[in-house]
C-alpha cells in the first residue's frame, strides 16, 4: 500500500512460522525508494499479507 511498489504482489519467503518478513526493502521487490514496506495487520493470519509504506525520515 503506498510506496513506488504500489499494487503489485510480490513472492516471498516464509519463515519457520510460516510468516512473511516483517519488512520488505525496495531492492527485495526490484522497486526504488528510499524508505521500506512494512507488514500491515489485517483481519485474519492471512494470506494474502499486505505492507504499508513507510518513507525513510531524515
Amino acid at each position: 500500500m503506498g510506496g513506488p511498489a504500489d499494487g503489485r504482489t510480490a513472492t516471498v519467503e516464509l519463515d519457520e512460522h510460516n510468516e512473511p518478513p516483517a519488512e520488505l526493502h525496495p531492492g527485495d521487490i526490484d522497486a526504488v525508494g528510499d524508505g521500506l514496506y512494512v507488514r500491515a495487520q489485517v483481519t485474519g493470519s492471512g494470506p494474502p499479507w499486505a505492507y504499508q509504506w513507510q518513507a525513510a525520515t531524515r
